[in-house]
């Protein structure tokens, strides 16, 4: 349980970074490219990112109790994270003006519309969590999709619910707290779990297995 916990903490940090980096970059190419750190130290390090967890759902890999142990996890160490960040020369103006229009596109959204991008999203991400039980032998092909299926769903705008979290908590840091965040977060998350257990069931149906 211990490790679960400690996981869970570190890949909130984790993402965070990755989002730090996607700020920084106006280019959001570059920012997409940079922002799959995040997910590859989760792959080569600690495995409990929450939507990692939910695409190994379906496998059994983990439980119910796994998918909230790394959600609150996540949460924690991105507030963590965002906490100790504010403290640095990190929130100039330009970082501040882009964590303002990535934040102000989410509070402006639909709960449809935020629902819809975090099932797409959770979908990703599962595909790219996937690949390497798709391609067991090739760990070169299983890295080149892990990188392009994060890639793709940050370039589309999509939500991830532990990327979220990290910009909510570090506009709350800079800015302070909207109770909007809340919601979103609730809808996102759900989403998110939608659309990984989707990837994760669907993907074990093309296997035939039960």
């Amino acid at each position: 349980m211990g490790k679960k916990i400690v996981g869970s903490l570190i890949c909130g940090v984790y993402i965070s970074i990755g989002a730090t980096a996607f700020i920084a970059l106006e280019n959001p190419v570059a920012g997409a490219f940079f922002f799959t750190a995040g997910i590859l130290m989760v792959s080569a390090f600690y495995g409990m990112l929450v939507t990692r967890v939910i695409a190994l759902f379906p496998y059994k890999e983990y439980g119910i109790s796994d998918v909230v142990l790394s959600l609150l996890g996540n949460t924690v160490g991105c507030v963590i994270y965002a906490a100790s960040l504010g403290l640095t020369r990190f929130g100039n103006d330009a970082n501040v003006a882009k964590l303002e229009r990535i934040v102000g596109l989410r509070l402006s959204d639909g709960y449809v519309s935020l629902f819809i991008l975090a099932v797409l999203c959770g979908f990703l991400v599962a595909c790219a969590c996937l690949s390497a039980k798709v391609f067991p032998d090739n760990k070169t092909v299983s890295m080149f999709l892990t990188v392009m299926f994060i890639a793709v769903f940050v370039v589309c705008g999509f939500e991830h619910i532990v990327a979220d979290s990290f910009f909510f908590a570090y506009y709350s840091v800079v800015k302070g707290f909207e109770m909007k965040f809340v919601a979103a977060f609730a809808v996102v998350a759900a989403g998110n779990i939608a659309g990984g257990m989707s990837a994760g069931y669907l993907e074990r149906f093309r296997n035939g297995e039960k």
